[in-house]
């Protein structure tokens, strides 16, 4: 796995600016940095089972990229990237059916845990 640096920096960044609430803006940010783990590792899970060689996962502070070798055919690269898609949902309609049930708790940094992973994660699929 690739971690661009650029990654590491605005997580320093974000946390200089959040002395009032350092838990919170760490989950955050590392519930962000996971949502697109997430998205990427559905990638990597479907082209393994389609026969691809997964070279490697980068993750950058907007996207990610998951490297692997050539499909067989155009169907099982489509399917390969709706992948990333499925795992989110997979990740994001659990919590977000639990949030509706039974709503948040009363740790905070778990909501923002939840809220990311959970609403943000399948808004990014919209």
């Amino acid at each position: 796995m690739y971690l661009h640096w650029s990654l590491i920096l605005i997580g320093c960044l974000i946390l200089l600016g959040a002395f009032e609430r350092p838990a919170e803006t760490l989950t955050g940010w590392a519930a962000y940095y996971g949502v697109l783990l997430i998205h990427e590792c559905g990638h990597m899970f479907v082209a393994q089972r389609k026969g691809c060689h997964v070279y490697a996962i980068e993750l950058y502070p907007i996207h990610g990229l998951v490297r692997y070798s050539e499909p067989w055919s155009r169907y099982d690269d489509a399917v390969i990237a709706w992948g990333g898609v499925a795992m989110q949902a997979l990740v994001g309609l659990p919590l977000v059916v639990y949030i509706s049930v039974f709503g948040f708790t009363r740790f905070t940094p778990l909501n923002v845990a939840m809220g990311v992973l959970g609403y943000y994660s399948l808004l990014l699929q919209l």
